[in-house]
């Protein structure tokens, strides 16, 4: 954020000139979409036609809605988690109650020091039961403000779809991927992002795109990716990164599309 805000020194800057050139991208989309390098995340088929783009709002950001499968893990697995601000961070007083009691934080100083064990594990029992029951009821799209949803909703860069593919893009300009979310300490930004996206193609054939300042290093390190997707089957990790097309500059996105990389602002 800030001066070097990476939507409007890069993301916006790039893709508004690629889309005032042409609209539906047939002289640029596949040149992008060859510079992921992941070879298994499109067929030659779909790589060479990817078809025409939807109309396309570059200017906002596309909300994502957590997965509902993660959710339900960090809710049956509190242990696995972090209070924010190291430990010190406040909730409203309902939120504050019920995150307590499944992470065994409340105060029992009045309670017998024998029964406090048996407290915190009928209350933690009694928390899961509610926020198993609330995700159910609401869903991840219904999750905002409620306090079992220790993931919030994330944002893309950019949003394309043609009626073949969906392409999530994630810009990068002095920022860097985030190792880390709010309440679990091992959720890597891409991995999370990856797995929004999949939620919300539906079951449509979709990829991931990285693209930064500087080449990125070690964004497929095995260890981040199992520790990222604890809720998910070796299987089901290895299937989800099929959809990371891979990572590229703005520098060699500007040399392949036709943009100036010089025309691309420093700052706001």
């Amino acid at each position: 954020m800030g001066i070097y805000n990476s939507s409007h020194t890069r993301v916006r800057p790039f893709f508004n000139t690629l889309l005032d050139r042409d609209r539906g991208g047939a002289s640029w989309l596949t040149k992008l979409l060859a510079l992921g390098h992941n070879e298994q995340a499109l067929s030659s088929a779909l790589l060479a036609d990817p078809g025409l783009l939807h109309p396309t709002h570059i200017d906002k950001e596309r909300r994502l809605s957590p997965p509902k499968e993660f959710l339900k893990w960090l809710i049956l697995n509190p242990e696995k988690m972090t209070w924010p601000g190291n430990g010190t961070a406040r909730f409203g007083t309902e939120t504050q109650q019920w995150r307590e009691k499944l992470m065994g934080r409340q105060d029992l100083s009045r309670e017998p020091f024998d029964r406090r064990d048996e407290i915190r594990d009928a209350d933690r029992k009694t928390a899961i039961a509610e926020g198993l029951r609330g995700l159910d009821q609401f869903g991840p799209a219904g999750s905002r403000m409620k306090w079992w949803a220790f993931e919030g909703f994330t944002a893309v860069d950019c949003y394309l779809a043609t009626d073949k593919l969906k392409i999530y893009v994630e810009g990068k300009f002095t920022d860097v991927l985030s190792p880390s979310t709010n309440w679990y300490r091992n959720r890597n930004q891409l991995m999370r992002n990856l797995e929004s996206a999949q939620a919300d193609a539906k079951g449509d054939p979709f990829v991931c795109l990285l693209i930064t300042e500087d080449e990125p290093l070690g964004i497929l390190d095995a260890k981040k990716i199992q520790s990222s997707l604890p809720h998910l089957a070796h299987a089901q990790q290895q299937d989800l990164m099929l959809h990371f097309l891979g990572a590229t500059t703005w520098r060699q996105a500007c040399l392949a599309t036709g943009v100036n990389y010089g025309s691309l602002a420093s700052t706001v």
